[in-house]
């Protein structure tokens, strides 16, 4: 026993010499290695602080957004609670000394440059050489230019967190609103919604255009008054991003007082679709010069007709997209896999928007109107399962993104560095929308009731014109680019005016829809009342049987001959293409196009099967 001990003692011994040899033997680790792994390491923290703090909140919307439900509280909603618990991180990290730590700035002048630089370089590179080494050692250092990026050489302390949870444009709209918009048009109650189609489209398109301009034009008209310096292109600009209305709150409080569905469809259609509008008139305006006292005829008539191009182009994208998808899944037998199924049909989705914008058209309309054929569509060929998962998985991924942006907003508020407040402006522009929006409501509303049955009665109007809440589309538009102080000023702003709104008129809706009379509720007889929001009651309405084309004036849809052109097309061409509808293709197309028809045709479709 003994012995064994002396020998265990002698190993020990050896080892450890061993040990502590080689670390008196290693070289010494480089002092700038060392602090970058350092920095390094801080900012991983950081990075895991602020996601964890964005979680934790996310938690307590989720709570918050029972809470309200189950007790139906009135003048606040959760969407502005969830815009105030961003205030509240915002105001800690501006005001508290979090992820605080002392900065080094360094002048770096150029070697490699012989003509003046045009445009910011992407990268940097640094290089530091080590004066304590024996050997002579340099180590590079490589800075990427990051949009967003602000500092001030002249402080000493830098928040790191707070550039960090700055807002960022390009997440918002590639990660965050794809989903939130696909949802949109995959949940689409096309009942009313297509009933309502004529006026939906005239709000978005002659609405959206009409509040632009008349945005542009009083606010042109009263900063030249009080010499403020804006150029009208800068306020036409403005004009267009502040046009995108956001359709979560409003819509959440129609959702739960069930208010009358043709009111629901017109604030709903023109909400879902004037984001997209807002957007490629943004870009328009934006891409062209003008001057502050001369407008270009001909460069607005280009404009305009770029605007159609690309927002027709796009949606023609979307379409094609959702309906490849559509004859994928019919043609395929890619329903007994429901995984692989579900993974397709959401793969397929988000390619219409990054297809549309790799060839520099609007995803934002792309994917909305993916979202529509694929419901339209590609629902019907799908099994019970995938139905139910895509179904959910939009819900959850739209709510949490819409709670996370209204969030995102209330932090940016604080930290954002792009922003710069001029209250005369702000005050200005909050004249001049809800002007601008009721020049374009009453007038529109009472042309388009020259033939629209039934019409939209006055209490309707005042409450499309209530409802013009702005939200994080027209943020995000204004965040974009702030390299001017007039941008900022813009951009602090729309900031100003989406909070106000989402407050204000957000809290205020349920007072509303009862002060005007609108009728909500067990007040609407049962057939007129909006569908069911449960997952049931969407499937029962998104798979429609299809029959045989009806006579002129019957068609489920409306009695105006486009769309009555479109549901016969529709029923003799398209779903039996995509579908597995009855009549085939080969029922409906005439005999010299049996062989193709029947390469279309699928066996559900030959034994005579249904939706």
């Amino acid at each position: 026993m003994r012995p064994s001990r002396e020998r265990f003692t002698k190993l020990l011994l050896f080892f450890g010499s061993l040990f502590i040899g080689t670390l008196c033997v290693a070289p010494k680790h480089d002092p700038l290695d060392t602090a970058a792994q350092r920095r390094a390491e801080a900012l991983h923290r950081l990075d895991t602080l602020i996601l964890l703090t964005f979680i934790s909140v996310l938690i307590v919307i989720v709570l918050t957004a029972w809470l309200f439900k189950h007790y139906r509280f009135r003048f606040v909603h959760e969407s502005g609670l969830t815009l105030i618990y961003g205030l509240l991180i915002g105001f800690c990290i501006k005001y508290f000394d979090i992820g605080l730590w002392e900065s080094t700035t360094i002048d770096v002048a150029p070697t490699n440059v012989t003509l003046q630089l045009r445009e910011p370089p992407d990268y940097l590179r640094l290089e530091v050489k080590e004066k304590e080494q024996s050997q002579a050692q340099s180590v590079s250092f490589h800075y990427e230019l990051i949009e967003g990026f602000y500092a001030d050489k002249r402080k000493k302390d830098e928040q790191k967190i707070e550039q960090k949870t700055a807002f960022s444009p390009e997440i918002f709209f590639n990660i965050l609103l794809p989903p939130i918009i696909f949802n949109a048009g995959y949940s689409l109650k096309k009942r009313n919604f297509f009933r309502n189609i004529g006026s939906i489209l005239a709000f978005v398109f002659v609405g959206t255009t009409v509040s632009c301009l008349v945005t542009g034009i009083l606010l042109f008209v009263l900063t030249k008054i009080f010499a403020m310096g804006f150029a009208f292109q800068e306020l036409l600009v403005f004009g267009a991003l502040i046009s995108a209305t956001d359709p979560v709150t409003v819509l959440s409080v129609f959702t739960e007082m069930r208010v009358e569905p043709d009111l629901f469809a017109l604030v709903f259609g023109e909400s879902a679709l004037n984001d997209a509008v807002a957007i490629v008139l943004t870009n328009t305006i934006d891409s062209f010069s003008m001057s502050t006292e001369t407008v270009d005829l001909n460069a607005l008539l280009g404009a305009a007709l770029n605007f159609l191009y690309v927002f027709f182009s796009s949606l023609l994208l979307g379409s094609i997209v959702g309906c490849l998808t559509a004859l994928l899944t019919k043609l395929t037998h890619i329903a007994d896999h429901s995984l692989l199924e579900t993974s397709l049909f959401i793969l397929f989705s988000y390619v219409s928007f990054l297809l549309a914008e790799v060839v520099q058209l609007t995803g934002i309309v792309a994917v909305l109107f993916c979202g529509i054929c694929q419901a339209h569509y590609t629902f019907n060929n799908m099994s019970e399962e995938s139905r139910a998962t895509t179904k959910q998985f939009f819900h959850v991924i739209s709510f949490l993104s819409e709670s996370f942006i209204f969030c995102y907003i209330g932090v940016s508020v604080f930290v954002a560095g792009n922003q710069k407040w001029n209250l005369p402006f702000l005050f200005f522009a909050m004249i001049a929308i809800w002007i601008a929006r009721a020049v374009f409501v009453y007038p529109l509303c009472a042309f388009l009731n020259l033939k629209r049955r039934p019409r939209i009665a006055k209490n309707y109007q005042h409450m499309i014109v209530f409802s013009g809440l702005r939200g994080a589309m027209a943020f995000a538009l204004a965040d974009r680019n702030t390299a001017t102080e007039n941008k900022q000023i813009i951009c602090a702003t729309t900031v100003a005016i989406v909070v106000m709104t989402v407050l204000f008129n957000g809290g205020l809706s349920n007072w509303m829809i009862e002060k005007l009379g609108i009728k909500h509720g067990d007040q609407i007889p049962n057939e007129y009342s909006l569908p069911r929001t449960d997952s049931a009651g969407e499937e029962r309405e998104m798979i429609e049987p299809v029959t045989t084309p009806t006579s002129s004036g019957q068609n489920p849809w409306d009695k105006a001959f486009l769309p009555r052109k479109w549901y016969n097309f529709d029923a003799n061409f398209m779903k039996p293409l995509l579908t597995h509808a009855n009549p085939s293709l080969m029922d409906t197309m005439p005999p010299f196009t049996w062989p193709i028809a029947k390469f279309f045709t699928s066996d559900r479709q030959m034994a005579g099967g249904s939706l």
